[in-house]
């Protein structure tokens, strides 16, 4: 059963960039735009980039190997369809970031 788990602090992770974070035996990016926080798997499904170390453009974050795009609303490959990335259920609370895991 997941149970709510403690990643960082919200302004631990740069606007526009991601952060990967280890809890609960996962490994999870936890990406910041606009004030709004998402927390996808951190291996992207194409060759293993990690999703933490890539920026975001347009509402989409970026992989930094081959440059594949994933949607922050629902971690769904914009490059090619079928790849996508899982998405966590996540809330800030009094400043951290917290994931069901």
């Amino acid at each position: 059963m997941a149970d709510w788990v403690y990643l960082c602090r919200v302004e631990e992770v740069a606007e526009g960039r991601g952060r990967t974070v280890e809890a609960a035996g996962a490994r999870v990016a936890v990406l910041r735009e606009g004030g709004e926080v998402t927390v996808v798997g951190d291996r992207c499904p194409h060759a293993g980039g990690s999703l933490g170390s890539g920026w975001i453009e347009d509402g989409e974050v970026v992989c930094p190997l081959h440059r594949w795009r994933f949607r922050l609303r629902d971690g769904r490959c914009e490059t090619v369809r079928g790849h996508d990335a899982h998405r966590y259920r996540s809330k800030v609370d009094e400043g951290g970031v917290w994931a069901l895991l």
